[in-house]
């Protein structure tokens, strides 16, 4: 208490000062309309600067959290377009549950990428821990991207589409002609369409997806869209250039697909090939 008295003693002249000038602007500014609109003003302008300088602050370190937020839905609306794409049966109700035959999805993040390789992989930040599995679709936002290959406790290895070793299923949405799609080029941006008969009618700008028979993805995954077109006369077949719908120059958010039925599909194929 002794040392307060001290500082105000010490300090008085300065003490006097202040509260005088507190009185004289609140007689000025309060009294007179114009200079305390002015006034408020003024402060709204001074604290709304630092108020929007302290949120653009928050908002740039919160992306993380509502990017993860974002992909988590994106996921969950993936997972729920997949079901309803599933048929059920008219005579046994209960012989189809969706989750058995269905697909799901595990976000994860690109830790590494190559693309100017002639066998490109992808590394991703999720393992066997995680639920990922050898030969599980991998696709982002935009598209296809790649199948794993192999798998650790914490990461994930995917052959990418831009891989010479790559292949997979296709067809023209608009008309549901099948191929396959692989990659000879030294362009990440495009892979090539086979195996179409050149009596088929194709355009420019065509979608191409997959045909969904390959137990690793399901149907109708964006590749992206022709591009180029040549007539092959020696052998009935287009050369077919598709322009992918991923951009794997800035590749970074993907998702892990696991065929809920592709055990039973794949065994059940086998038997077939095998006896006959």
């Amino acid at each position: 208490m002794k040392a307060l008295i001290n500082v105000i003693i010490r300090f008085h002249f300065v003490l006097l000062f202040i509260v005088l000038e507190i009185i004289s602007i609140r007689m000025v500014v309060f009294e007179d309309i114009e200079k305390k609109n002015a006034f408020y003003s003024s402060a709204n302008s001074v604290s709304g600067f630092f108020y929007n300088k302290f949120n653009t602050w928050i908002a740039y370190f919160s992306l993380a959290s509502e990017n993860e937020l974002l992909r988590n839905e994106n996921l969950e609306l993936r997972s729920q377009a997949n079901i309803k794409q599933i048929p059920r049966t008219t005579f046994k109700p209960d012989s189809i549950i969706l989750d058995s035959v269905g697909y799901s999805y595990t976000a994860a993040r690109v830790i590494n990428n190559s693309i100017y390789r002639k066998q490109n992989y992808i590394t991703i930040d999720k393992g066997y821990l995680d639920g990922i599995k050898k030969e599980s679709g991998v696709i982002s936002s935009q598209g296809m991207v790649g199948v794993v290959v192999d798998v650790s406790k914490h990461y994930s290895l995917i052959v990418s589409i831009l891989n010479n070793r790559f292949g997979v299923g296709a067809k023209i949405k608009k008309n549901n002609q099948f191929g396959s799609v692989g990659w000879n080029k030294n362009d990440y941006r495009f892979v090539n369409l086979m195996e179409i008969p050149n009596h088929i009618s194709i355009s420019k700008g065509d979608t191409i997806v997959s045909n969904g028979f390959s137990a690793i993805f399901p149907p109708d995954i964006n590749i992206g869209t022709i591009s180029k077109i040549n007539t092959n006369l020696s052998n009935n077949f287009y050369e077919i250039e598709v322009n992918l719908s991923t951009d794997f120059k800035s590749l970074y958010n993907v998702y892990v697909i696991d065929n809920f039925g592709k055990a039973e599909q794949r065994k059940l194929e086998k038997d077939i090939y095998n006896e006959y």
